[in-house]
């Protein structure tokens, strides 16, 4: 299978234009797949602030999935000069940044919206930030659908048989 989405890739590429150093398949997990391109041509694929990789990786998505069998469980992420892991540090550093806050402050904080995807990883992040008195919820439907980091209350703890009172 990654041959398959390789060759279909490097043929994408090309018809697009797209001058190409590498592209790379990693197989994440048994139905994902991300592609890893290397090119100087980066900034026609990316775009503005993302905007054309989400474009382009639709398009790609719906081309690797019409020419694959059993493609409808498939994921295809991609990857261009490691933009979405330097766009990912920056999300964790920012994420951090109001983590911290919440440590400092003591008050919930509500975030804006974010997408399915990056509530997951705003999840993860607190995780493995590692305090156990700050955590994330979810709340809402949607569009309306927030992530709250929260700090969580100290709770009293009383000894019930009155020996250690």
């Amino acid at each position: 299978m990654e041959e398959k989405i390789k060759k279909l890739s490097e043929e994408f590429f090309t018809n697009f234009g797209i001058n190409y150093d590498q592209i790379e398949i990693i197989k994440k997990d048994e139905n994902i797949f991300l592609i890893k391109i290397q090119t100087k041509d980066s900034g026609i694929i990316i775009g503005p602030h993302g905007k054309n990789l989400d474009a382009v990786t639709g398009i790609l998505k719906l081309i690797i999935l019409k020419n694959l069998e059993n493609s409808e469980a498939v994921r295809i992420y991609l990857e261009v000069n490691d933009y979405l892991k330097s766009k990912d540090d920056r999300f964790k550093d920012f994420i951090i940044s109001k983590v911290k806050y919440v440590e400092k402050s003591g008050k919930d904080l509500k975030m804006p919206f974010y997408s399915s995807y990056e509530r997951k990883k705003i999840h993860d992040f607190v995780a493995e930030y590692g305090n156990p008195s700050i955590f994330t919820k979810s709340i809402g439907e949607g569009k309306e659908r927030r992530i709250h980091i929260c700090k969580a209350e100290e709770k009293l703890s009383i000894d019930i048989d009155g020996m250690e009172i």
